[in-house]
């Protein structure tokens, strides 16, 4: 695998670091297709509504997404009914909620797109990536495969420890954690 360094903290000493750009945030189209979906419901007078939200619906796979491209495609399939039902049988009320139905998804369908498509909404409910586990007492390999001697433990208290309950053991291994990642930090590793 190119580009990947051996070790657990990054490339050998002396090594120029890998320092990847912001990452990208996966699943959103770029700003020509964007517009190429926002513009689909306008060019056909709607009776391309369901794409855009049908897009980010099998894109994101989450389920207010689902409920959008349901709704989007209830009110084509209303347009295609009472187009059915105005044209057959002549029926004004039909037409008339056909035709309303029609501005809905011509107009309702690019703004549903935009809003949905916005950075906000596609990070929201986003898990944020789990620090990876690091044991204090890792023995780790910075250069091309010379083993280094084993990280110092973390000192354990003078004075032994009560029992403490699981959510102060949580505060206390992240404090632990944040104590280590501090002080790889100053050791310069990545």
């Amino acid at each position: 695998m190119s580009g990947q360094y051996p070790g657990q903290f990054g490339p050998p000493p002396g090594g120029t670091p890998h320092r990847p750009g912001p990452e990208p945030i996966p699943g959103r189209f770029g700003v020509p297709g964007r517009v190429l979906c926002a513009l689909a419901p306008l060019l056909s007078v709607g009776l391309l509504g369901v794409v855009p939200s049908l897009l980010l619906a099998v894109r994101r796979r989450r389920a207010y997404d689902i409920v959008g491209a349901g709704v989007f495609c209830a009110l084509l399939l209303t347009v295609f009914v009472s187009a059915g039902i105005a044209g057959s049988l002549q029926d004004p009320t039909a037409d008339a909620t056909g035709q309303t139905t029609l501005i809905v998804l011509w107009f309702a369908a690019p703004v549903h797109y935009l809003v949905m498509d916005s950075r906000a909404v596609w990070q929201a409910g986003r898990p944020r990536p789990a620090a990876p586990y690091l044991s204090p007492y890792a023995v780790t390999m910075p250069g091309y495969g010379t083993p280094v001697a084993p990280a110092a433990p973390i000192a354990a208290p003078v004075a032994p420890v009560a029992p403490v309950a699981p959510a102060a053991e949580t505060a206390h291994d992240l404090r632990q954690l944040g104590e280590l990642l501090r002080r790889q930090a100053r050791e310069d590793r990545p």
